[in-house]
């Protein structure tokens, strides 16, 4: 096989599968650029050095919330991506045309879910729950007062009455 370039690869692989957008794949470049950096995994020489099926979904996962932050989880959708397991399926539509390299000990299932989309880009954004106040020494709060029934009082003329 011919070595392709990225975007040429990206046309072979949705000529048969066309679940996932380019943008999808040019996204999961950016995150394992972005996974190498945020793990310091530079090999020899400034080469880019491996990362781990785990690793690749946490810089995924923080680059998507950086990028579109409340908007990741619709953002990624509308690409394809609505689940862990569909990051690995991309590398390896990658792998297999020679985008991205693997080592013997990468698998698919690398790529299980580690987290839910809901939980990776929900979540986040979920107001949190409010702990109670602690209340200083000494201080009270007022008691209610108790509501007593007030009467109008009577008119002496018709006024009153409308």
């Amino acid at each position: 096989m011919a070595h392709l370039n990225f975007d040429q690869a990206i046309i072979k692989i949705r000529a048969t599968d066309p679940r996932f957008t380019p943008a999808a794949y040019h996204f999961i470049r950016q995150s394992l650029d972005h996974s190498i950096a945020r793990f310091n995994r530079h090999g020899p020489e400034k080469k880019l050095a491996h990362v781990s099926g785990k690793e690749l979904l946490e810089g995924f996962r923080d680059l998507a919330l950086k990028e579109f932050g409340p908007m990741a989880k619709t953002v990624l959708g509308e690409w394809g991506i609505l689940r862990c397991s569909h990051v690995g399926e991309i590398v390896f539509q990658l792998v297999q045309y020679g985008i991205l390299g693997k080592s013997e000990t990468d698998k698919r299932d690398d790529f299980q879910e580690i987290w839910t989309f809901s939980e990776a880009f929900e979540s986040p954004f979920q107001p949190k729950p409010q702990s109670p106040k602690k209340r200083s020494v000494g201080w009270r709060s007022p008691s209610p007062k108790k509501a007593s029934p007030r009467r109008r009082p009577k008119s002496k003329n018709n006024l009153g009455k409308l």
